[in-house]
């Protein structure tokens, strides 16, 4: 696709002109390498005691929950790239013109991009839960946990209809909202908890190709199949967002890591590079990760609205 301008339909352009400048940016951010650091969160969301408590446990049916959300990768993918997880956004959902207005993420990508037909920026089991999901706290599915012995290391996942039916069914605690995926495991919420991942997992995201991103995020400590979301996110967002982030931050500071422009506006807009990655890579992750900050009530670097955030407190050991 060609990004970071809209392209009339009338005059679609050839395809070495939409991808020859994203060529040129993935070199220049390879050749750049920015370092990873690590940032810590000031404050955590949870103390020293939890966060290496949740990091010494391990789901036993993460086999079942990826499987669930119907992104195992076929055995050519498993050829081409170390990640666990196919991804979310590949074949894009084809809709209809209407059904395409009707949605916020396809209405952005036909105003920007050049897609005909019509197409939701990702696949069809990630449209028909985006647009089927309840977002309100009562209503909306969750995702539990039960430890399966008195030492809390191992626990099951399973995703729940609504937090009533969770709480009916002995010994599960609710861990995040919305269904269960990659990133639901106590592991990945220690390192949601304790670091800026705003920062972090930009740097990551800039690493040339899917899996030096992938090694990177589980450099930041993500467990495998969490850091595929994570880098198959990034992934998205380079080849669709970059020229639209260069236009709002500036190739240098994008480059080295200063940019300087706050993520929301006075109207608390976000800024367009942040849009566009909400638009065109967000249903796909937080349909294979699971656990976002919000739907875990952890408030993020990036400033969002109280009704965004799913406020609840996280009990899970007994010291």
């Amino acid at each position: 696709m060609y990004v970071g301008t809209t392209v009339q339909r009338d005059s679609p352009m050839p395809s070495i002109y939409r991808i020859a400048p994203l060529i040129f940016f993935g070199l220049l951010l390879s050749a750049c390498k920015q370092p990873l650091e690590r940032v810590e969160l000031s404050p955590p969301a949870f103390d020293a005691a939890t966060l290496a408590q949740m990091r010494s446990t391990e789901a036993s049916n993460m086999d079942v929950i990826l499987e669930n959300i119907h992104l195992q990768p076929s055995a050519s993918a498993k050829n081409q790239t170390q990640a666990l997880l196919a991804s979310p956004y590949q074949p894009n959902k084809i809709l209809s013109a209407e059904a395409c207005k009707a949605d916020v993420n396809c209405n952005y990508a036909q105003q920007h991009y050049y897609m005909n037909p019509p197409r939701f920026p990702a696949r069809a089991e990630v449209y028909e839960w985006w647009t089927s999901r309840s977002t309100q706290a009562d209503q909306a599915a969750v995702c539990g946990l039960r430890f399966e012995d008195s030492s809390q290391t191992r626990y099951s996942l399973k995703t729940f209809p609504n937090r009533a039916a969770l709480e009916a069914e002995p010994g599960y605690l609710l861990t995040h909202f919305q269904d269960c995926g990659a990133c639901s495991t106590l592991q990945d919420l220690a390192v949601y908890g304790e670091l800026d991942l705003t920062r972090m997992a930009k740097t990551c995201s800039k690493r040339m190709g899917l899996d030096a991103k992938l090694a990177c995020m589980e450099e930041i400590g993500f467990t495998p199949a969490c850091a595929a979301s994570w880098a198959y996110n990034g992934d998205k967002t380079g080849q669709t967002c970059a020229l639209t982030c260069v236009s709002e931050y500036g190739l240098l500071p994008l480059l080295t890591g200063t940019e300087t422009t706050p993520p929301v506006n006075e109207n608390g807009e976000l800024n367009a590079c942040l849009l566009c990655d909400e638009r065109m890579s967000g249903p796909g992750f937080q349909y294979s990760a699971g656990r976002t900050r919000r739907n875990s009530g952890i408030v993020s670097e990036i400033d969002r609205p109280d009704a965004e955030i799913y406020p609840f407190e996280h009990h899970y050991f007994t010291f």
